[in-house]
């Protein structure tokens, strides 16, 4: 069950938190299941698996490996995929990081998505306002719409469990 302690020790991983050097799938697995730990129902749960990431490749919905080997740039691509499928289908989020990129570089389009996502984090779970404007544009305001949606998600799946766990505790008295 989620807690207010793993939200206020989460932190969304930046462009340079990520592993500089090329990994295979197992350690691609490991990085992955370890930074989106949070958005698990429970311990079990698989968010992302080798078969997802090769299905992920055949539908060119990421780049494919080289020499079986994935880089900074894939661990990017396959997180904001995997938070985003919790609010929206595959081709939205296609559509939606192509236009993040939109001119950008990886990294500058990645560390912004996770300041966001930080942010609605803070807002939805603790009331907490973003302190830093977004520009005025469509794109600017798409990341904030799914940022929001994936906190907001977090937060009414937080509340449902509490009080469910409430309920049972009381019943169980």
């Amino acid at each position: 069950m989620l807690t207010i302690e793993d939200i206020k020790n989460y932190k969304a991983p930046r462009w340079d938190s990520l592993p500089d050097i090329d990994l295979y799938m197992d350690q691609v697995l490991v990085v992955l299941d370890k930074q989106l730990s949070i958005f698990k129902r429970d311990a079990e749960e698989k968010i992302i698996t080798a078969a997802m990431i090769n299905n992920y490749v055949k539908q060119k919905i990421t780049l494919p490996p080289v020499n079986k080997k994935y880089t900074r740039y894939h661990l990017a691509y396959l997180y904001t995929v995997c938070v985003l499928k919790n609010i929206m289908g595959l081709a939205d989020i296609c559509n939606g990081i192509g236009n993040l990129l939109n001119g950008r570089h990886t990294a500058e389009a990645f560390d912004m998505f996770c300041e966001e996502l930080d942010s609605a984090m803070a807002e939805a779970f603790f009331g907490i306002k973003r302190s830093a404007p977004l520009p005025q544009t469509d794109e600017a305001k798409v990341l904030r719409a799914v940022t929001t949606a994936c906190a907001n998600m977090l937060y009414s799946r937080y509340l449902i469990e509490k009080i469910s766990a409430n309920k049972e505790n009381k019943e169980a008295e």
